[in-house]
């Protein structure tokens, strides 16, 4: 005890030397500190290095749309490759879109290297056809069982051969491995798919994806399995697509679906990804008008059909482009068949539009309608301002029978009431204030919110209710979170006589998500990419809302056929009904009938095939087949919600995919150039191209580059702030005089 008095007099009477304990901390313990933190940092990088360079990780955080990553498996290094110009070009007849895009690259370096490339595509899109193009060579994939198309490719990797292998990761997200690029060679990926054109309340449209929303990655970190005696297979496996992400024990592939992004946003000015857009649009009708609300664009019309281009050449790839239309009054039609025959099998695509009821509205039920809000932090900034004005925009279109209540949700869910309440005027203002006041922030914890919103409160005044209420859920999201299955399997589980509506928020969601759970929610799904759209959005959900559905849809086919979807879903006002259809080896004839029921009203359409055919229905449609092929693919997977065994539905995939040449779950294209490019022993490498951030987006510092600041220097840094600080302290007190007072 006295020794250790004796050093606190010491250390005291030291201070007092000094001037004081922020001088002592200054010159007596913080230069140790520096020092320490200094060899700290010199230590750890050499270690850093050896531990990358022995285990083969590249220490590399991922690709965003139309990203080349260019890996250095000799270095574990990561540096982006140089993309020189991406184009798209669209033809559109009828209500099927041919897209082909190309995006060229350049390797840079004077070494061989093995690329990832990752792009976004329309959900709904059947990609039937990739080629890569290096110097003179044209390597064209084909499609195969995706373990067969993996070893293929790591064959030909080993053997210094180039080669792609092309992966879908999501029905909207699609990764591509190119292994042996020769120094200074350019690449030039090009693919074609197809698409449906959508069609809502009178309007044409089609979207094309341009980047991806980082997502929110929730569960506990895993590790993956590998053979450690197949040094190829765990090389592939061990971050094999560059992400900034782990797989977790809910998100198994959260690697493969988390590409980097720019630091830095990019411009219309400048791009950091530039891309050409142009589009050639024959409906075989008049057009009343064709926009893009995203974009400024040029049209030029010859013979009723149109050419366009985006009007400054090119654009930033920051946010999705969206292309609409709309036909002038009385030229759409009720119904309309497209088909085509390919390998002696005869294939359509049916387009049902159900009429407005000309009969007085149904009564007006009262409905219970829980808005469910995002505030998660990939929400931050511009969607969280859309989030908050479409939801104002709701609460001021309630009806005095509606009850409703909010639920916002980030790391955790917060309810405003704890069960609904009646939309009277207090409480819609109420309301309005708490929606004022939400901010983003925090993880996307969806799964819980989801459950509190499907849960449904018991309330003594219900028993003494004539009606039940109509319960609706409005689920506003940018829906950026790598655990869509679980969250689809909850609604299909919870859903109960609920409906669930997907409000997609933002310049770049994950629309795929937004479409699926609306579809599992017997709801609709609309976007919001504007603040200028919110009101004239919102105004059509609800009026979508307040209209009786067209239910009991049934479809009367001439012969035995396979159409998907199979079980026909209830369309809400404005919406069209699309049914794919293999009709087989016969040709199609005779009449097609469709007939459902709006508000207890009867109606039905008909349509003539074969020999006297309605206008409405017309051969020779390219695509047609492709998407039947995708429609079905679909169906069988969405088995898997319903509780089929995943080997079972794997085996009916298969070999629709293999047939039709098409990317699914289970199958990937592979291309090999059969000529040697690379020596032996001639060592590999790999580096990255970043994508943009979505446009509006508040940056996500997680899903850049690690090639910032190290935790070692952080801490220098640190210290260094520390030190400057005290120093400024010290200069701002007064001077402190040693010299003792003369007391006589």
């Amino acid at each position: 005890m006295k020794y250790y008095n004796h050093i606190c007099r010491q250390l005291a009477r030291d201070a007092g030397h000094l001037g004081g304990v922020p001088l002592w901390l200054a010159f007596r313990c913080l230069p140790s500190l520096l020092l320490c933190a200094l060899l700290l940092l010199l230590s750890t990088a050499p270690a850093r290095a050896m531990l990358e360079e022995g285990s083969g990780e590249p220490d590399i955080n991922g690709v965003e749309s139309g990203q080349l990553l260019l890996l250095d498996q000799a270095g574990g290094s990561v540096t982006p490759a140089l993309m020189h110009a991406s184009k798209v070009h669209f033809d559109i007849s009828g209500m099927i879109a041919t897209a082909s895009v190309e995006q060229s690259f350049r390797n840079d370096t004077d070494r061989a290297l093995e690329g990832v490339y990752a792009f976004p595509l329309p959900d709904n899109a059947a990609v039937r056809y990739l080629e890569m193009v290096i110097g003179e060579r044209r390597i064209v994939g084909k499609v195969r069982e995706k373990a067969v198309a993996k070893k293929i490719y790591q064959a030909a990797k080993k053997a210094g051969k180039k080669a792609s292998l092309v992966e879908q990761q999501r029905p909207n997200l699609f990764t591509n491995r190119i292994a042996n690029i020769g120094p200074g060679e350019e690449i030039t990926v090009r693919m074609e798919y197809v698409q449906e054109v959508s069609f809502d309340t009178g309007t044409f449209s089609l979207r094309f994806p341009m980047t991806i929303m980082p997502r929110y990655m929730p569960g506990e970190p895993v590790s993956r399995p590998g053979d450690p005696e197949d040094v190829e297979a765990l090389m592939l496996a061990v971050n094999p697509y560059l992400g900034w992400a782990v797989p977790t024990d809910q998100v198994s592939d959260a690697d493969a679906i988390s590409p980097l992004l720019h630091p830095s946003p990019g411009s219309e000015r400048t791009p950091l990804n530039p891309i050409e857009i142009t589009a050639q649009l024959d409906m075989g009708m008049p057009l009343a008008n064709v926009e893009s609300p995203y974009h400024d664009i040029a049209l030029a019309r010859r013979a009723g059909v149109y050419d366009i281009r985006l009007a400054s050449g090119v654009s930033e790839m920051d946010r999705d482009f969206v292309l609409s239309w709309r036909v002038v009054i009385g030229a759409t039609p009720a119904a309309a068949l497209f088909t085509q025959e390919v390998g002696g099998e005869h294939f359509g695509l049916l387009m049902v539009v159900p009429p407005t009821p000309d009969r007085a509205p149904a009564p007006v039920i009262p409905r219970e309608i829980v808005f469910v809000v995002d505030t998660s932090g990939s929400m931050g900034g511009v969607s969280i301002e859309q989030a908050r004005a479409s939801v104002s925009r709701a609460l001021q279109q309630l009806r005095p029978e509606d009850y409703f209540n909010i639920i916002e949700f980030n790391s955790v869910h917060r309810a405003l009431y704890r069960q609904p309440m009646p939309a009277t005027r207090h409480h819609v203002q109420g309301a309005l204030d708490f929606v004022r006041k939400l901010h983003a922030s925090g993880g996307t914890e969806m799964l819980s919110a989801l459950q509190a919103a499907l849960a449904r409160p018991r309330r003594a005044a219900d028993e003494f209710r004539e009606q039940a209420l109509l319960r609706q859920v409005i689920f506003i999201t940018d829906g950026a979170v790598g655990n869509e299955a679980a969250l689809f399997e909850e609604i299909s589980a919870r859903l109960g006589s609920s409906r669930l509506f997907t409000v997609g928020i933002g310049s770049a969601p994950n629309s795929w998500f937004m479409r699926k759970a609306a579809q599992a929610g017997r709801g609709t799904h609309t976007h919001i990419g504007d603040l200028n759209e919110v009101g004239r959005k919102m105004s059509e959900l609800f009026d979508q809302l307040a209209h009786p559905a067209s239910v009991n849809l049934s479809i009367d086919w001439p012969g035995l056929v396979e159409a998907w979807p199979q079980r026909v879903p209830d369309l809400y006002q404005g919406q069209p009904l699309l049914v794919a259809v293999n009709f087989g080896t016969a040709s199609p004839r005779g009449e097609v009938m469709i007939s459902g029921e709006i508000n207890a009203q009867v109606w039905s359409v008909r349509l003539q095939l074969g020999s006297g055919a309605d206008p409405a229905t017309t051969t020779g449609h390219r695509g047609v087949a492709s998407l039947w092929a995708r429609h079905k693919i679909a169906g069988l997977l969405d088995e898997k919600l319903a509780g089929r065994d995943e080997a079972a539905v794997r085996a009916d995939v298969l070999p629709v995919a293999l047939q039709h040449q098409l990317l699914s779950p289970y199958t990937s294209f592979v291309a090999v150039e059969e000529v040697v490019s690379r020596p032996q022993g001639e060592a590999l490498d790999s580096k990255p191209v970043l994508n943009t951030r979505p446009r509006g987006q508040r940056p996500q510092g997680y899903a850049y580059p690690r090639t910032a600041t190290t935790g070692p220097a952080k801490a220098w840094f640190g210290g260094l702030l520390l030190f400057l600080g005290l120093m400024l302290r010290v200069l701002r007190q007064g001077e402190v005089d040693h010299v003792p007072v003369n007391q006589s």
